[in-house]
């Protein structure tokens, strides 16, 4: 039986992009990439070198095949997606510079994914010999047959015994509010081994008190009863960038990126974060894990597109300080 280190469930999506930071009324071409976050940190871990393999429905179309080909490129696993007649999910994204702020434009209803059931997979049979599961509350939020199918993935991953399951909470604003998110996200993480979320998640769906920070992952541990809890947030005043705050088995583990950061595209960062510590997280444990997935999130700003192309070589790079900025 062949062994799956990473699996993921979501919807992948067609980005479109005007280059640098124009608008999409100022363009005149569109760059186009493949996205998805679930398809983000299957990319981005097989680049570390965990064996990923990546289940979604995905249109039958060059715009479907598109992304599986990007995510094949990628090491991923792609013989589970399945291509149907529906159509295939776009975004339009105009990567603005503050004052102005990013701002995405979905075209995603009537997706494959949208309209998915949880008939469409055998659970069981996918998930035997797969460490990890993982799948987000961006695929919960996409329709009410999605939400069953992931809830229904989680419970066949938890009951069946040998997946850990994990779970993004990732909460999108134009897909619903954070009282759905809430009634929705709540009952699942009774089959969560490792939840990942923002400080901005913990406050607005949980409502956490950012007061709390170092505490918001102990405390939706306690909580919720999860294992393993991962936050990103932004600490009040100083110049730091982000912190993470990782609690796992009574064990807290804290990492902070303060260093020099030029971002040219923030998207996927996040999904950045969860490949580099789930691949730490399955070499070693939460330490490594905090380790490896600041490094692998900084990385991702210096690329466009929402897939991270950094390698482990140069992940380990900046995890050991090295902060060289012109090597020859």
């Amino acid at each position: 039986m062949q062994v799956t280190d990473l699996m993921g469930f979501g919807e992948a999506m067609l980005r479109l992009s005007p280059a640098g930071s124009y608008s999409i009324e100022q363009a005149q071409q569109l760059h186009m990439y493949p996205a998805g976050s679930e398809l983000n940190v299957c990319a981005a871990a097989a680049r570390l070198g965990l064996r990923t393999s990546f289940i979604s429905r995905l249109g039958d179309s060059p715009m479907g095949r598109f992304v599986a080909n990007k995510a094949r490129e990628q090491g991923v696993d792609t013989s589970h997606i399945q291509f149907g007649p529906e159509r295939q999910g776009i975004y339009f994204f105009e990567n603005a510079n503050p004052p102005r702020p990013g701002m995405a434009y979905y075209d995603r209803q009537d997706t494959g994914m949208a309209q998915v059931t949880p008939e469409h997979f055998a659970w069981e049979e996918l998930l035997a010999g797969t460490k990890l599961f993982l799948t987000s509350g961006i695929t919960a939020a996409l329709s009410k047959s999605a939400c069953a199918t992931v809830t229904t993935a989680l419970k066949t991953a938890s009951l069946w015994g040998q997946a850990q399951t994990v779970f993004d909470v990732n909460y999108r604003s134009k897909l619903w509010t954070t009282y759905e998110a809430r009634r929705a996200l709540e009952p699942l993480l009774e089959f969560v081994d490792v939840l990942l979320l923002s400080g901005g998640d913990a406050a607005d769906v949980f409502g956490l008190s950012l007061d709390l920070e170092d505490d918001l992952p102990k405390e939706m541990a306690r909580r919720y009863g999860v294992a393993t809890v991962c936050v990103i947030y932004r600490p009040k005043g100083g110049k730091m960038h982000w912190k993470v705050g990782c609690y796992s088995q009574g064990q807290s583990y804290y990492v902070q990126q303060d260093g020099p950061l030029q971002t040219v595209d923030r998207l996927g960062a996040g999904d950045s974060f969860a490949a580099g510590f789930l691949t730490g997280f399955l070499e070693q444990g939460p330490a490594l894990g905090t380790q490896m997935g600041c490094a692998t999130m900084a990385l991702k700003n210096t690329f466009h597109g929402d897939l991270n192309w950094a390698t482990r070589e140069q992940v380990e790079r900046v995890m050991s300080g090295n902060r060289s900025t012109l090597e020859r």
